[in-house]
Order: structure tokens, then C-alpha cells, then sequence
């Protein structure tokens, strides 16, 4: 301890002077001190020292010092460099390293991942031996960190600065640098900075010179901050955010505060204007202070200036006030922006300062229980959105920022959560701009510490650096139309701090935003009996259950989860169930999904190969909680996951609803408009009627006026379509925008629907001729049907197909024909609910069923049966299986499964196969064009898709089910001369099916029934890397798979009406059918014969 602290005697002594020596765990262990010099908090603006400068965009005072900077890594805060900060030092051996960046992802040190435990800290795999626990789980003295394992990064690097900077304030601004750091300009020791998901500035006019200057950081990976930054995100450190100096006049503005709000008819604009001044001369100076409004089109609507003498000791406040008549109002559907623009001038009527500042009329407020914007009541539709990037980890470009929002808006996707800290200004700028509801949220998550009595919640001495946090958040980002809601954190209990910080916020924010916290529950986890200390309810994780039972009673708040439908691995299943029940009620005011991205990183294996890295794929024996990060709507790389097309249906804001078919044939369609300010004339309308794939008529220019929260009938005429037998019908109806509307262009589909017209559907029964004589022959091991054009060869061991033989083509890879299976790969949420051990027998009796009867008769010279009787272990039941073959080739294959008394719901009820790899080219007729499952296939329609069985491929970050297709008709697997393998359902419901280049068995955990972390065949952590195309065809023919799930991913089973029940007779059955030159023609021929 003596060595450090004479460490940072030398640290924070040289260049200036301390009256006394201090220690650096002062700074890093210490919840009292969270900064040291740093500027207050303020608004984002940017200042010009000319209106030609504001006009280009010229930013002669700002200079960014992002880029590449010398860098020093030690794990042993003893190790670091003490003297670097001095110009003169020479920096032998250093690295180098980009700011912004992790330093993790770039190669110091180890990324972590974990959930809810203190990286440093976590009971499960302690890293540090200086750390102590208390009741074997909670960090016993709550602020102190690992001494000698705590890396620290130092950066150096040297700048310039123009002559013309002279006589002017210089700040440096750090736009977020991780868990906490010292700056030092030309030797001098500048401040500390705790906070990391907020600007860190620094006046440094005193130490700053003309010309060369060196500016050296040293950051600490973990202090007492890190208590407060237990998020479920990657633990990793650094400068996050862009890094750069500016400079502005001697007397500045210092902060601006905007109201822009509306009266209570909600047509006259009111804007309020305080700016606040400082003065850094050593006399009072007057200043002349232009206040001017203009509107989208730049044309000046209102004026004022006023004149203030600004004292050297005190800031000073100028306002400005006007009223606006029938402004254009903000909302996310319709983001209009004026711009304020501010200039100030000295006593010649020379410009000292212009900066602007874009502003929305808009107004917020709860009444009666409802959340209203504009008195208008919303529906947020909303993701959590963490700072992600699979390249850089937490460093985020503004492309990034804009592709995630274009993303959102494509996909009706109007409001984030900012899980769970602030972003940088331009996130926010951009969210103005193209019209993003924000709940912006405090870098505020102690969950390590959890909700009782250790909870930092519940301690006063960590109020200062809680409520720091949140205010420090409202300062900066309080003049942003888009941030609607406030929310003081995440999962950190509920107590004094945020009854404080309850109240601060409310204080501090002139417009009064509702402010929401989640963990505001009593002792009996009542969501009717919240704490006083939130204005909106917004629970974790409430079932579709739990959303109707809340819709029916009413609360005394708005209804808007923080986090629902739990999107891991392939997941988001029953979501358009949840939007059936919030469209209902009106105090269901929409929630957010957990979460918008997978939040994995790119690593390479020794064998080059790139793959999405998580938690326990970085250094040995580190804390992890493995894949749990991955619970995006869409990968790293934001590629669309099949959950993404779900939430944009689930969430449209055009709902087609089918009425009736009147006398005169016209199908009867009522529209709804769920958008909030915006009238369907705005949009084309559009009608198709379909069949086999085939557009046979076409309405369009459907003219259409609803007002917003409004609906009216329109009437489809199905006359000119001659309705054939076996043939089924479906009306499409698509909505597209009629001009460019922000970030969406003309033509774009907002919403679409799909009906089945049943009454169109006339069935006709189709004789077949079963082709030519069969012949058989028996033995011990196996039967075999033939005749000149096929043969069809059973093992009688094992029950199943071996060779299926159709004109000289064989269709079974490697003996593995049509075999009885009820198991999957379990997902993440199969995992959570525990799939692999309640749910196991139906694994064993996969792997084990035991054929007790092989039968086989001659119904007719040309059509043969062989029957299969299976004892199916553990679930004591059985399955019969009889295949039908046919003279011509056609095998039908009829499945029926028994009842038992085994409690767990079946993973899946089919039969899996294999056939060669040559018949990779796909035409089906059923549900697509994207993976679905019977709880997640609302966004996909009926119709004929070309695919390959390539592209059924999901690669989702872990591996697991997926690819699966639901109401299947017909399947065609084709080679590339087009002769195949069609699959074919005799029942309209159709089947469930998947084709993919792998085994099912490369998506398991462990081949085996063992899934016990001991089991060394087990692998919960697979890659994408482990994923490779084999030579064959896995088919799944099944009748159906459990559903998906989505409440969470941690014990909720699959909703009740979409789980296959254990005590039920489940039936079903298929046709394989071979072909030769295959077409759809020929498939739906096929299929209306065999059904």
C-alpha cells in the first residue's frame, strides 16, 4: 500500500500542487468521490463563432482526437506507468490502440460476460483473492474492487492547436471512457471521471498551449463505479465514445434549456427558452442575445432580442419566450423539427457565439391513467436496445445508430428502451430527426447486490452517485423531442436512493416527463400495488396471461413492460398473441422487446475461421454466463433473424380484419387504423387473389380515408375467377407508402395480410391409377417390395426404409429412411424450461423404440402394406406406422402415436429422413418465405416458394432447432435434371417440415440422453464454426414441433394451446412421391391426386 500511494503522490503531484497526499483507492474505492474537476452537465450544442460557420457546418473549435494512441496494458494495478503523462517520457515498448475502442476486443485483456453478478466478483468463479463474499453470493464490502487484478490501460498521444484558439475556453470532452480514469494535459493533472456511459469534460484552457500538446488518460478497468454497472451486456473497458477538444469564448453559453410544448387544445405552440451564460474574464461583460425561430422550410417565424450583463462569478440566465400558432407537432409517426437558433453579440453588434438547436412542438403527459403525446394516446412499440457491435463491442458508429433506426421504422418498430445508460448526443439528434419515442435511461444496474437487504437501493451513501447518474442524463439530453420517458435504471431494487431520485428528476425537468422505474414492486410483487416512485408500470416479463388479466382489471397507470418476449436463440414465439390482447384494451400501452441484437463479437479459431464469440470464449476459468446475451430480433450484424418479420406483422399499424361474403360475392374487409396521427389516404391499397402460387386477379388503387384510431368495411369483389375443385383460394391485401415518408421510400409495404377463403374450397375426390404389379420378397432381416420400376427395401429389426429405388434413382442416403422421431434440438428456451430433463423420455424413446410387430399384406396387385409396431420406453406408449406402396412408387405413410401417462409435453411428433445431397432445390406450398413455427408464423403467408435446402439454414449464434416450415402442402426436392422427391399432406392443415445439409444431431447438445454439465460429450457451447454442410438431406416430416415460447427463456414453457399433449391419440400422415421433370404444374397435380 505504501508503493501505491507514493504512486499516486507522483500521479496526481506532478504539475500542480496538493496540499496533501492522496491515495488512488481514495478515487477508485470510494462512493463519495465520483469526479474531480469535471463541468457540470449541459445540454448538446455545438458552438460556431460565425452564422457562415453554422451554415457549412464548419466546426473551425472542434477538434477530434479520435484515431490511433499509444497504449499500455498491465492486469496489476501496481504495474502501471506512473510518469507517462509526462511530454517528455519516452514510451518504450508501447502499443498502440484506436479511440474509440474496447480494449478487450482490440487484445488486452479478457472480455467477460455475465448476467447479473459482479465480474470482479461472482461467486461462481472468483478471479480475484482479494475479494470477499457475504452469505456466499454478495460482494461483502459493496465498493471495493480487486487490488491486484484490476488492468489499467494508459493512453498518450500528441496534438495541435491553432494560434486562432488563443484567448478562448478550451474543454475536452471524453464522450465515455470505462469504469473510471485520470486525464493529464502536458504533465498536468486535468480530473477523475467516473460514469462511463456519459461525457466526461474538462475545462483545460489553463494547460493547454499553441502548437504541440500531450494528453495522456489512465483508466482503471474497475472502481466503485462498476457497482452501479452490472448490466447484461459484455464487461468490457475503455474509451467508448468519441474523444475531442472544442473551444468557445470567454464568455460562453454554457447551457440551453428548451420547452417546447403545447396548450391543452393542443393547436397553439408555447416555446420557452433559458440560456444559461458564464463568464471566465475577470469584469462583468454585456452581451446582446438573438433569439430566432424558424420553421422546416428556414422561414424565420419569431424574434427577440434581449440584452444581459453576465458577472465573472455567477452565471447568468436569458430567456425568451413565444407562442406559435397551429405549429407542425412532433410525434414518431410524423417527426417535425423547427430550429432555434441563438446568437449572441458584444456591445459592437460583433458575433461572439451562434449555435442552433432543432426543437419539436410536442406535449407529454398521464391522464387518467393513460400515456398521451400530443393528447393523443400512444402504443409504444418498443426494443431494448444495448450499444452493440459484433466488430468493435461497445463502440458504435453514427452509420450503425442510423441503419439500427432506418431498421426500426421498416419494421414498425417505434420506441426504444436505452438498456440500460444513456447513449452518445447523436443517437438522440437522430431520433429527433426521423421519429423514435425514447425512454432514456440512467446508467444505474447494481443487480450483483440483487433487491434485498444488501441492495444498493436501499443504502444513502450510494445516493450521491445514483442520483449523479440520473440528473447528469436529464441535464444533457432534456431538449430532445424524442425522449418522452425517463427511466432512474434497471434491476437494482427499489429504496431511499430512488425515492430521492424520484423526486430529483421530477424537480430538475421543467417539462415534467413521466419518469418509470421497473423494480418498484412491494413485498408482494403486486403490479396493482407498485411503489409510489414510478408513473408507469413496467414489469419484467409479463405472459400474454398476465397482459389480459391487467387489460380487464385496469390499473391506475399505463401498462408498458420494460421487457417482455425474451428473444434468445430462436424464440419470439406467441408474440402476435401478445398484440391481440394489447389492442384491446386501452391502457395496454405496448411494451419492449428483450432485445433488438444479439450481442455477440466476431472471434477467429486457430483454423482462420471467423464465428460470433460469448460468454466463456475468452481466457480460462472467467466468470460466464455463456450465450445469454444473444436475445436480439436480429444477429450481431443486424441480418434479420425469422423473429424480426413476426414482430413487423405482429406490431402493424393497419389491421385487416375478415368480416363476411356478402350476396353479390364480395368478401367483406374491415380495416383498422392503429396509428396514432396518421390517415390511411396517406397510403396505396392494394388486393390480390391467389391459388397454387398464381396471381389470377388484381385490384388496386383501393381508395381509403380512416382517421387515426379509426375503421370503416371495404368490399373485394371475387367475381371473374373461375373456382376449380381441390384448389384453395387466398385474398392478399398489402399497404405501401404513397410517397417517401422519412426514412421509409414510395412503395414501401407498412402492412399486409393474408385470407384463406374457405368457402371457395370445393373438394373432389380423384381416382388413381396405383400403377404396376408389386412384387415382395422376405427374409430375416429385411422385406423387399419391387417391381420393374421401383423397390422399396425395410429393415424388419428396425422398422424403417433402407432403399427407396424409384427408375434407377435412389432416394434414401445411407440406409436412413423415414424413421419415427419426437425429439429436437433443444432451443435456448427449451434449455430454460428445462426441456432436456422433464422432457428427456421422448428422447429415449427416439433413441430406443423397440419394433415388437413387422407385418405386411397385399391389398391389391399393385398396392402393398407393411405394418411397423413400436414399444416407445420411459413413455410407455406406442407408435404404429403403416406404409402404403403403391405400383407407381408412391409410398403413403400413415403415424399413429398412443396416449400416455407421461407427464411432459412431446418436442415433436414426426419422422426424420435422409436422402441424397443432390436434391438441394426446393418448391414448396406452405408457409414462408422465412423459418415459422406454429406460434411464430403470423408474418408468413400460404403460397409457392423456391428455395434451396441450403437456404433453410438459420445460424443462430448457439445452434439449434431451426429451418422449420409449418402448413405445408407439398414439398419438391429436386436435383439439378428436376427429378425428385415430393412430399405431399392428404389433409389441408398440411405438415411441418425441414430440409437442411446437417443432422439433427449437430444442432443437440449431446447425442446421448446426458445432459449434465459433466457429461464430457456434452457441448453447451457450440459455434457456427461447428455447423458444417454434409453430404446428405435431413428431412423432418413432422405433424408437428412444440412451440417456441418467448415469455422468457428461463422456465416458461410454450403457451398451453401450442404444446403437443402427452395424454392425447395424435394421427397424421404423407405421401412420398416420386417425379421426373419436375414443375409446379406437375407438384400441385401430384398433391390434388394424393390427398
Amino acid at each position: 500500500m505504501k508503493k501505491l500511494a507514493l504512486t499516486l503522490f507522483f500521479l496526481l503531484n506532478f504539475g500542480f500542487g496538493f496540499s496533501q497526499q492522496k491515495d488512488i483507492w481514495h478515487y477508485i474505492e470510494n462512493e463519495q468521490v465520483i469526479a474531480e474537476n469535471k463541468e457540470d452537465a449541459h445540454a448538446s450544442f455545438t458552438s460556431f463563432s460565425s452564422l457562415n460557420d453554422l451554415i457549412d457546418n464548419k466546426r473551425t473549435y472542434k477538434k477530434s482526437l479520435n484515431g490511433i494512441w499509444k497504449f499500455n496494458w498491465v492486469k496489476n494495478p501496481e504495474n502501471r506507468p506512473t510518469e507517462f503523462m509526462k511530454p517528455t517520457y519516452i514510451l518504450n515498448d508501447w502499443k498502440e490502440i484506436k479511440v474509440p475502442s474496447n480494449w478487450e476486443v482490440e487484445g488486452f485483456g479478457t472480455p467477460i460476460y455475465v448476467n447479473h453478478q459482479y465480474e470482479f466478483s461472482d461467486y461462481r468463479s472468483m478471479i480475484a483473492d482479494d475479494m470477499e463474499l457475504i452469505d456466499k453470493i454478495y460482494p461483502k464490502n459493496p465498493g471495493k474492487v480487486p487490488h491486484t487484478y484490476n488492468p489499467v490501460g494508459s493512453y498518450r498521444r500528441d496534438f495541435e492547436i491553432d494560434s486562432t484558439w488563443t484567448n478562448k475556453e478550451i474543454f475536452l470532452h471524453i464522450g465515455a471512457l470505462k469504469s473510471g480514469g485520470f486525464v493529464w494535459l502536458n504533465g498536468r493533472y486535468i480530473g477523475y471521471s467516473q460514469g462511463s456511459k456519459l461525457p466526461s469534460e474538462f475545462n483545460i484552457t489553463k494547460a493547454a498551449k499553441t502548437g504541440k500538446n500531450t494528453i495522456a488518460i489512465q483508466i482503471f478497468r474497475w472502481t466503485d463505479g462498476s457497482y452501479l454497472e452490472a448490466q447484461d451486456f459484455w464487461r468490457i473497458s475503455g474509451i467508448e465514445r468519441d474523444v475531442y477538444i472544442y473551444a468557445q469564448p470567454t464568455i460562453r453559453i454554457q447551457d440551453i434549456d428548451i420547452q417546447a410544448t403545447l396548450d391543452n387544445t393542443f393547436t397553439e405552440g408555447f416555446l420557452d427558452v433559458s440560456v444559461d451564460f458564464q463568464n471566465h474574464e475577470k469584469y462583468n461583460k454585456e452581451l446582446f442575445v438573438l433569439y430566432q425561430l424558424f420553421d422546416e422550410d428556414n422561414y424565420l417565424i419569431a424574434e427577440q432580442q434581449n440584452n444581459t450583463a453576465v458577472s465573472p462569478k455567477f452565471r447568468k440566465t436569458s430567456s425568451f419566450s413565444t407562442n406559435v400558432i397551429r405549429p407542425k407537432k412532433w410525434s414518431a409517426e410524423h417527426p417535425n423539427l423547427y430550429t432555434l437558433r441563438i446568437t449572441t453579440k458584444d456591445t459592437g453588434k460583433k458575433i461572439v457565439e451562434v449555435t442552433e438547436q432543432k426543437i419539436g412542438f410536442r406535449k407529454v403527459e398521464i391522464t387518467n391513467g393513460l400515456l398521451l403525446v400530443n393528447g393523443q394516446r400512444i402504443t409504444l412499440k418498443g426494443v431494448n436496445a444495448h450499444e452493440a457491435n459484433p466488430e468493435t463491442g461497445h463502440v458504435m458508429s453514427e452509420e450503425l445508430m442510423l441503419k439500427d433506426i432506418r431498421m426500426w421504422k421498416e419494421n414498425n418498430i417505434n420506441a426504444v428502451r436505452l438498456s440500460h445508460y444513456p447513449r452518445a448526443s447523436r443517437f438522440y439528434e437522430l431520433c429527433d430527426l426521423y421519429g423514435i419515442y425514447v425512454v432514456d435511461e440512467a446508467n444505474i444496474e447494481s443487480h450483483g447486490m440483487y433487491y434485498g437487504k444488501y441492495s444498493l437501493a436501499k443504502k444513502e451513501n450510494w445516493g450521491k452517485a445514483s442520483i449523479d447518474r440520473m440528473l447528469r442524463m436529464v441535464e444533457r439530453d432534456k431538449n430532445h423531442p424524442s425522449v418522452i420517458i425517463w427511466s432512474m435504471g434497471n434491476e437494482a431494487g427499489n429504496g431511499i436512493v430512488f425515492y430521492d431520485g424520484y423526486e430529483a428528476i421530477k424537480k430538475l425537468d421543467k417539462s415534467k416527463r413521466p419518469v418509470q422505474y421497473e423494480r418498484t414492486y412491494k413485498s408482494d410483487n403486486n403490479l396493482y400495488n407498485m411503489d409510489w416512485n414510478t408513473d408507469i408500470i413496467v414489469p419484467q416479463y409479463p405472459s400474454p396471461k398476465t397482459f389480459e388479466t391487467i387489460g380487464k382489471k385496469k390499473t391506475d397507470r399505463p401498462f408498458i413492460p420494460s421487457e417482455y418476449a425474451h428473444s434468445m436463440g430462436n424464440s419470439t414465439g406467441n408474440f402476435a398473441d401478445y398484440w391481440e390482447i394489447i389492442e384491446k384494451y386501452d391502457h395496454l400501452q405496448g411494451g419492449f422487446i428483450w432485445d433488438w441484437v444479439d450481442q455477440s463479437i466476431w472471434k477467429t479459431n486457430k483454423k482462420g475461421e471467423r464465428f460470433y464469440a460469448y460468454g466463456g470464449d475468452f481466457g480460462k476459468n472467467m466468470p460466464t454466463d455463456n450465450s445469454f446475451l444473444n436475445n436480439g430480433i436480429v444477429f450481431p450484424d443486424r441480418a434479420p433473424k425469422p423473429a424480426l418479420y413476426e414482430v413487423k406483422k405482429a406490431q402493424e399499424f393497419i389491421n385487416f380484419k375478415d368480416v363476411a361474403t356478402n350476396e353479390n360475392n364480395e368478401k367483406i374487409i374491415n380495416i383498422e387504423n392503429l396509428y396514432d396521427f396518421t390517415n390511411l389516404n396517406q397510403f396505396d391499397f392494394k388486393a390480390v387473389i391467389k391459388a397454387n402460387g398464381v396471381v389470377l386477379k388484381t385490384i388496386n388503387q383501393i381508395d381509403i380515408n380512416v382517421e387515426a384510431h379509426q375503421n370503416k368495411d371495404i368490399l373485394i369483389s371475387l367475381n371473374g375467377i373461375n373456382f376449380k375443385e381441390n384448389t384453395e383460394y387466398f385474398l392478399e391485401l398489402s399497404t405501401t407508402t404513397k410517397n417517401k415518408w422519412g426514412l421509409l421510400p414510395k412503395n414501401f409495404e407498412v402492412a399486409k395480410e393474408q385470407i384463406y377463403l374457405s368457402q371457395k374450397f370445393k373438394k373432389k375426390e380423384i381416382k388413381v391409377d396405383n400403377g404396376w404389379y408389386l412384387k415382395s420378397t422376405d427374409n430375416n432381416s429385411s422385406f423387399i417390395i419391387f417391381n420393374n420400376y421401383i423397390k422399396v427395401a425395410f429393415d424388419k429389426k428396425k422398422g424403417n426404409i433402407t432403399s427407396y429405388i424409384y427408375k434407377k434413382q435412389e432416394y434414401i442416403n445411407t440406409k436412413k429412411g423415414p424413421q419415427i422421431n419426437f425429439w429436437r434440438a433443444p432451443t435456448d428456451n427449451d434449455l430454460g424450461n428445462r426441456m432436456q430433463d422433464e422432457n428427456i423420455g421422448w428422447k429415449n424413446a427416439t433413441l430406443n423404440a423397440n419394433v415388437v410387430n413387422f407385418e405386411y399384406k397385399k391389398i391389391d396387385n399393385n398396392l402393398m402394406q407393411v405394418i411397423v409396431s413400436y414399444e416407445l420406453p420411459v413413455v410407455k406408449t406406442t407408435n404404429t406406422t403403416i406404409y402404403t406402396v403403391n405400383g407407381n412408387g408412391v409410398v403413403k405413410i400413415e403415424n399413429s402415436l398412443d396416449t400416455s401417462t407421461y407427464k411432459a409435453d412431446i418436442p415433436r411428433i414426426g419422422m426424420r429422413m435422409e436422402i441424397p445431397k443432390e436434391f438441394n432445390e426446393v418448391t414448396y406450398y406452405g408457409r414462408g418465405p422465412w423459418e415459422n413455427y406454429q406460434d411464430r408464423k403470423t408474418s408468413t403467408f400460404v403460397d409457392v416458394f423456391k428455395t434451396t435446402v441450403s437456404d433453410f439454414y438459420v445460424p443462430y449464434v448457439r445452434p439449434q432447432e431451426n429451418g422449420n416450415r409449418t402448413d405445408v402442402r407439398w414439398m419438391a426436392l429436386m436435383n439439378s435434371e428436376e427429378n425428385g422427391l415430393l412430399i405431399s399432406s392428404p389433409s389441408q392443415k398440411g405438415l411441418s417440415i425441414s430440409a437442411l445439409h446437417m443432422p439433427n444431431e449437430d444442432f443437440d447438445i449431446t447425442n446421448d440422453l446426458n445432459y449434465s454439465k459433466e457429461n464430457k460429450n456434452a457441448n453447451f457451447s457450440k459455434h457456427i464454426t461447428d455447423i458444417k454442410e454434409q453430404n446428405l438431406v435431413q428431412l423432418n416430416i413432422d405433424f408437428a414441433q412444440r412451440a417456441l415460447g418467448g415469455d422468457n427463456s428461463w422456465g416458461a414453457k410454450p403457451q398451453e394451446k401450442y404444446q403437443l399433449k402427452s395424454n392425447k391419440k395424435h394421427s397424421y400422415s404423407f405421401y412420398l412421391i416420386p417425379f421426373t421433370s419436375g414443375t409446379t404444374e406437375k407438384f400441385v397435380e401430384l398433391q390434388q391426386q394424393f390427398k
